[in-house]
């Protein structure tokens, strides 16, 4: 199949230009065009690549974003400055003379078409535009020439064989069933009706059973009895999946419906959001959000969740919900009174609706807050917000735990959020804020306060009172010192949040003291160096030194040129894995005992390094990601020597503006996968077998010499993005 649609949308340079996947929910469509927009051949093939999700709500002008990043046309700045009309233009006039690929996954109404359209040109030169849809005659619509991709129910023998899968070898081929549940088995399978989504979700919810007749008797019970229920057969099999689901892990399913249809979650909000809820229960001395963490790879295990992204320890990073279980979700929440979305909610609605979530569109109106005392949570997915909602609610909803406005167009926070005594998790990235009240410091139960991209420059040193804070990121600089913030036993400093497990700031008096060091429960430190902090950072490093729980260390400069302070060696930090050092360093760290003993991940920034930094990188023994930009080095070659990176597989190299060679040696990085070297405008030669390696996945060059990219070409590579 995936070779078919490959033809469709390659073999010809001519022909349609729209190519469309269409069937109902859960049949593989997304996975399908996954498959061949991840394909070598098919990414060779296209000069530029993008792919978008459109779903139910969406805006124009969103989807033309999502397509320029992509396709990386558009700065920072651009991205906020630019309209609809602007963004499309733009766009436009790129395509226009580039091969493209772009994949719209889940399109639901033909009105897209006709606005979309305009912007992408059909330059009659094999471009091409794939479309997912449940809606066979959206394709029609697009293109009424091409002919509509339509999925088919899998066989008796293709749903037997995905059954096998996924409950005994988790992907493998030849998975064989034990005899005596075969006949069982082939049951359970019938009842899934050819459906990949039912069949996964159920052989999530066997893998986790006994493998014995009586279990496996028990689930076709249940299954019988849900499917007689309604006339919806998958449906029945999502809920028997469900009902299945310890207490505690239903209440974190049900909560990612709550986020818009194929949005993309956040594992690091997800969780932090979980644990503010109260989903997660003690366990032993584990700490909160390691349990939660659990909680996510066993919904993920049960098919429950869709894995996303994943970051380069394995870990997930984000996930997405199938269209169908989000709608189980949210049947599931709206029967149980869990959470509501803001379309069901009107003047009339009822005074216990707990959890509120309104999604980008809907626009928002503070009445209908206004009998709904028993708000526990309010989570806003829109750009759409009145004024005197923040104010409705910390005059009239008074038990909120939960606060999340990320992206809303508001520019203050009242004084009386203080009166939110109750408030766990306040989130106000990406607004427009400029000054946090001093009464935040009266939240004394906030475990997470995230203010990142926001233009908050000075904190109210009240902060220091949230001693149940464990998440405190932003960019702001705490304010000096005030009579009214001291204590019995002295001044409030940051050694008061001995329970933080994530904390970023700008540097201040803050880290350059011995409060620092007594955090000893913190896993992940992001300190935005200033160029006053480095004329005053005594006791940092020694109190870095002291940090041994941390997991991850990031040093960025606020401006171009300031110093990185000086660092004591990590080797004690033996749960460091990831490490970002950015700015001038005194001089390069070439001792191995300087770095972490089980470093993964490594990222340097460095502005005045002229050694090769290679030869001491590639000894590292768990190093498997490493990143290195330099804006203005004068390293000219790079050379990785035979058994060097045994472990590395992603390489990324950016700004060597005077870089000629990259030579890897028979026998270094043999685990290599992924390879990166952006803006080396000098870089003339390349290894022959580094570009050879049977293991090497993904190859993406841009801004290189014009005679290394002309040789490049001639090879033709099969994995290589050239850029734009």
């Amino acid at each position: 199949m995936q070779k078919a649609l490959s033809k469709i949308c390659l073999m010809e340079r001519c022909g349609e230009l729209w190519v469309s996947i269409v069937g109902m929910g859960g049949l593989g469509k997304t996975t399908l065009a996954k498959k061949v927009y991840n394909d070598n051949d098919v990414q060779q093939c296209f000069d530029c690549h993008a792919w978008i999700y459109v779903s139910q709500e969406y805006t124009i002008r969103e989807l033309l974003l999502g397509v320029a990043v992509c396709v990386r046309i558009l700065s920072e700045k651009e991205r906020s400055k630019m309209n609809e009309s602007e963004l499309g233009n733009r766009l436009r006039d790129y395509l226009t003379t580039k091969k493209y690929l772009i994949v719209m996954d889940d399109m639901w109404r033909n009105e897209a078409w006709d606005r979309l359209g305009l912007y992408f040109p059909d330059s009659v030169n094999g471009s091409r535009v794939l479309i997912t849809s449940r809606n066979k005659e959206i394709g029609f619509y697009a293109d009424p020439q091409a002919i509509p991709h339509e999925l088919s129910f899998l066989t008796e023998e293709e749903s037997w064989e995905l059954f096998l899968k996924k409950i005994f070898l988790a992907g493998s081929a030849n998975a064989v069933c034990p005899r005596e549940l075969e006949e069982l088995g082939k049951k359970i399978v019938a009842n899934c009706g050819g459906l990949p989504l039912a069949i996964v979700v159920l052989g999530g919810l066997l893998s986790r059973k006994e493998k014995t007749p009586l279990s496996w008797q028990k689930v076709l019970d249940s299954l019988t009895w849900h499917l007689n229920q309604g006339p919806d057969s998958c449906l029945g099999v999502l809920a028997l999946s469900y009902n299945d689901m310890p207490y505690y892990l239903k209440s974190c399913f049900l909560y990612c419906g709550l986020f818009p249809e194929d949005s993309e979650i956040w594992t690091e909000k997800l969780i932090r959001l979980w644990v503010a809820e109260g989903f997660i229960q003690r366990r032993g001395e584990e700490i909160a959000e390691d349990i939660a963490e659990d909680h996510l790879q066993e919904l993920v295990h049960r098919s429950m969740i869709q894995v996303a992204d994943k970051s380069f320890d394995g870990r997930v990073m984000s996930c997405r919900m199938h269209d169908l279980l989000r709608d189980l979700a949210i049947s599931e929440a709206k029967d149980t009174k869990f959470f509501e979305g803001y379309e069901s909610i009107d003047s009339t609605s009822p005074v216990s609706v707990r959890r509120l979530t309104i999604h980008q569109g809907k626009k928002t109106n503070s009445k209908h807050l206004h009998t709904s005392r028993s708000l526990r949570s309010f989570i806003c997915f829109s750009v759409c917000f009145q004024k005197n909602i923040l104010r409705s609610l910390h005059r009239r909803v008074k038990l909120l735990t939960v606060l999340d406005l990320e992206g809303m167009t508001i520019n203050t926070i009242p004084e009386g959020i203080g009166e939110l005594i109750h408030l766990k998790y306040l989130c106000l990235k990406r607004t427009r804020i400029k000054r946090l009240p001093s009464s935040i410091g009266r939240l004394t139960n906030l475990q997470t306060l995230d203010f990142r991209s926001t233009s908050i420059e000075i904190i109210p040193s009240t902060i220091w009172k949230l001693h149940h804070l464990r998440y405190l990121h932003g960019h702001g600089l705490v304010s000096s010192q005030s009579v009214i913030d001291k204590c019995r036993n002295g001044p409030l400093s940051v050694d008061h949040l001995t329970n933080l497990q994530s904390l970023g700031l700008r540097a201040g008096s803050w880290c350059c003291g011995e409060g620092l060091g007594k955090l000893t429960e913190l896993r992940e430190l992001t300190v935005a160096w200033t160029e006053i902090a480095q004329t005053k950072n005594q006791g940092f490093s020694e109190s870095v030194k002291k940090l041994t729980a941390l997991q991850s260390l990031c040093l960025c400069p606020t401006v171009e040129r300031v110093n990185m302070p000086h660092l004591m060696p990590f080797s004690d930090h033996t749960y460091l894995y990831h490490l970002n050092l950015r700015g001038r360093l005194e001089r390069f760290p070439d001792e191995i005992e300087f770095y972490p003993p089980n470093l993964i991940s490594l990222e340097l920034q460095c502005w005045n390094i002229e050694q090769d930094p290679m030869v001491t990188l590639g000894k590292l023994p768990n190093l498997r990601f490493l990143i290195l930009f330099h804006c203005s080095s004068m390293v000219k070659k790079m050379v990785c020597t035979s058994g060097g990176f045994q472990q590395l597989e992603t390489l990324q190299l950016w700004n060597f503006k005077e870089l000629k060679e990259l030579i890897v040696e028979e026998g270094a990085m043999p685990d290599l996968k992924d390879l990166v070297i952006d803006t080396c405008p000098k870089m003339k030669r390349l290894s022959h077998g580094l570009l050879q390696r049977k293991n090497l996945q993904h190859l993406k060059l841009y801004d290189l010499s014009p005679k290394l990219r002309d040789e490049l070409s001639r090879k033709k590579f099969t994995a290589v993005d050239y850029g734009v």
